[in-house]
């Protein structure tokens, strides 16, 4: 489905929006014109080849999986093809979307696969003017830098989603100190497994996208003029930032990891502790048991071994020595 959407300096000093049935014959002087493809057929990228320059477009390249983030410049227009995590899918699915940008300095193409928030949020902005940037001259490097900005603002999103999540997981191991063994949740390793590749995918889509901005900060493309160039640069701080914050998450997992690890290496020294206690205190009854037990010759003498109240002196002493060394244990702190 194609969008068009031809974009014009209003009276009121911003910008004005109107949306065109089709691909108009030719594009104002004091216009630039946007369309947006979403899950465009053949025919529709053929009309698009038809119009605009998009000799090398294809759009089965975009399938690729893994495809990093890139920009370039062909001739007078700049093709660039971002990828991002997607804050729906991100964290039940770790899916990323991707949208294919050509843009020039009179038009912009846009492509994706499916609902696109990211387009929606800029239709909005254009028709309440949201965002300040709009109330100057229309140009495609805002509507560039829009795009880049948006896409980041979901990148934010996505990190604040991983960090509540680490949240949790770090409650969830701090509770296992607090469980016994058969309580705690076992699926709490393959959970922090999941966020550790979630970060990981988050931090290898911000690495590439840090390139793209850095590139159009640096001003190394012609449509890029030198009023846009400092909110890129400033876009470029905010992935510098974000970096940073992804980077936190990492040593946030690494801290979770440590916790559980520290419960089991607990849990398993108290279950040792029990253990040792029970046979350090079965260890001289069983000494008893096992002299009394004992079958000699002729004239061999047990001490009570002839009366008929020896066996009950023997378990007398013996619960008297389990008792005396459980009150042992008692004192030293081991129980």
């Amino acid at each position: 489905m194609l969008t068009v959407t031809q974009l014009r300096k209003f009276e009121g000093g911003q910008w004005r929006s109107d949306n065109l049935e089709t691909l108009p014959s030719r594009i104002s002087e004091d216009s630039i014109l946007w369309v947006d493809a979403e899950d465009p057929t053949e025919a529709e990228i053929a009309q698009l080849k038809g119009y605009f320059p998009l000799e090398n477009f294809n759009l089965k390249d975009f399938d690729e999986a893994g495809l990093r983030s890139k920009i370039e410049e062909i001739e007078d227009r700049v093709s660039c093809f971002v990828s991002f995590p997607s804050s729906e899918q991100f964290i039940t699915e770790t899916k990323a979307k991707w949208v294919a940008l050509m843009v020039s300095d009179r038009w912009m193409v846009s492509v994706h696969k499916g609902h696109s928030n990211i387009t929606c949020e800029i239709y909005k902005k254009i028709s309440t003017h949201g965002y300040f940037a709009l109330s100057l001259t229309p140009s495609t490097d805002i509507l560039l830098y829009i795009f880049l900005d948006l896409i980041l603002n979901e990148c934010f999103l996505v990190s604040d989603l991983v960090h509540e999540k680490l949240v949790g997981l770090s409650q969830e191991a701090g509770s296992r100190f607090r469980q016994r063994p058969k309580d705690s949740n076992r699926s709490l390793g393959l959970e922090v497994a999941k966020s550790r590749e979630q970060v990981l995918a988050l931090r290898q889509s911000i690495g590439p996208l840090r390139e793209v901005v850095g590139r159009a900060a640096r001003g190394e493309f012609a449509i890029v003029s030198s009023v846009t160039l400092p909110r890129f640069e400033d876009l470029y701080d905010r992935i510098i930032s974000l970096i940073e914050v992804v980077d936190t998450h990492r040593e946030e997992i690494q801290d979770i990891v440590d916790i559980i690890i520290n419960a089991q290496t607990l849990t398993t020294n108290n279950i040792i502790r029990v253990l040792t206690i029970i046979s350090a205190i079965f260890l001289p009854l069983t000494l008893i048991a096992g002299i009394y037990g004992t079958d000699f010759g002729r004239g061999f003498f047990l001490p009570g071994s002839n009366s008929i109240d020896g066996f009950w002196v023997m378990i007398a002493v013996m619960i008297s020595i389990a008792v005396g060394l459980i009150s042992v244990f008692r004192r030293k702190g081991w129980i």
